[in-house]
């Protein structure tokens, strides 16, 4: 297994604008966000059930 070189990019997508890789950070925060969200209301619908 070969190290990636310098001008390679950890996830190869670091030709994208930054301002499209922060949206992709919101969207997947946001999304993990509502997730748990869901989670922790079935969880009260169930223990107050």
């Amino acid at each position: 297994m070969r190290a990636p070189r310098e001008d390679e990019g950890a996830g190869g997508g670091e030709d994208r604008p930054l301002w499209q890789r922060l949206l992709w950070l919101a969207a997947i925060w946001g999304a993990s966000v509502a997730a748990l969200g869901i989670v922790a209301a079935v969880i009260r619908a169930w223990l107050h059930g």
